[in-house]
């Protein structure tokens, strides 16, 4: 499987390359990296897995971003409000959407967007792309920090 994640990852690294966007796949050939100044002085890591096969049988990418660490010992206190206004977010936002993802360091919110690596065009990365980045980053920028 690792030789068939790389071999799709170089697809998505020659897409990105149409699309002029710059990255690069990361040291254990896992994931496609890119940095992305979101203006102010911030800036916003987003990354593309390969995440199994769609409906169809073909590879299915995923491009994510981490927007907050909420640590483990404190993960309990997601307030119910947080989470509403997770969901809440969703239903106004395009070409993206938020989720929790349950990680040894604690509970991350994460920003993500889901495509059929065949029908990647450069477009399509780019927007998707940067949507991504500039949710992520306008979550992690109500919390005061710039982590990710």
């Amino acid at each position: 499987m690792a030789d068939d994640t790389l071999a799709l990852l170089r697809q998505v690294e020659n897409v990105a390359a149409l699309a002029a966007l710059r990255g690069r796949i990361d040291e254990q050939g896992k994931v496609y990296v890119m940095d992305f100044d979101t203006g102010g002085y911030r800036s916003q890591r987003v990354l593309v897995r390969v995440t199994g096969q769609g409906p169809n049988g073909k590879p299915m990418l995923t491009i994510y971003s981490p927007a907050r660490l909420i640590p483990r010992r404190w993960w309990r206190w997601l307030s119910r409000k947080e989470a509403i206004e997770i969901l809440r977010l969703n239903e106004s936002m395009r070409f993206a959407r938020y989720g929790l993802a349950d990680t040894p360091e604690g509970m991350l919110v994460v920003v993500t967007a889901d495509m059929v690596l065949e029908t990647l065009d450069a477009d399509e990365l780019r927007i998707h792309a940067y949507a991504v980045a500039h949710a992520a980053d306008r979550y992690e920028a109500q919390f005061g920090s710039d982590q990710f």
